[in-house]
């Protein structure tokens, strides 16, 4: 297990001093499969629900039901169950949220709101199952 103590100290030294000034650190890249389904979709550790957190239950949901229309099962989408898929989305969402900064973190639940309005726009629009097809299994 790798732990990140100066991250750690350099976030919380930043969110003290002043929370919008980035720091002599840079932060690291971060890649990882919860970056790719902001685009549409993906998410948690921390207090309560937050946009993320809710998208991944809301994503879990429309993939359930679309499963039932397609040639497709939860193993397609390396998960066992609903359950399971939101619970992996979950923990890619903490592990993405431990390694930001307070400003970073700011924009990225910025954009799982927007996701989630697109979501709920694709879902208005009957298009949810097409476009979740899209992303998840083309």
């Amino acid at each position: 297990m790798k732990t990140r103590h100066g991250q750690v100290a350099q976030s919380v030294e930043q969110g003290i001093e002043n929370p919008r000034v980035g720091g002599s650190i840079p932060s690291l890249a971060t890649t990882s499969p919860f970056a790719a389904a902001l685009l549409l979709l993906p998410l948690l550790t921390g207090c309560g629900n937050d946009a993320c957190e809710t998208l991944c239950d809301s994503t879990g949901a429309r993939l359930g039901e679309c499963l039932s229309e397609w040639p497709a099962t939860w193993e397609d989408l390396d998960a066992d169950s609903r359950a399971a898929f939101v619970r992996a989305c979950k923990v890619d969402w903490g592990d993405e949220r431990a390694g930001l900064e307070p400003r970073e973190l700011e924009d990225v639940l910025e954009q799982c709101d927007e996701a989630s309005a697109a979501l709920t726009a694709m879902r208005r629009a009957g298009t949810t199952c097409d476009e979740l097809r899209a992303l998840y299994l083309e």
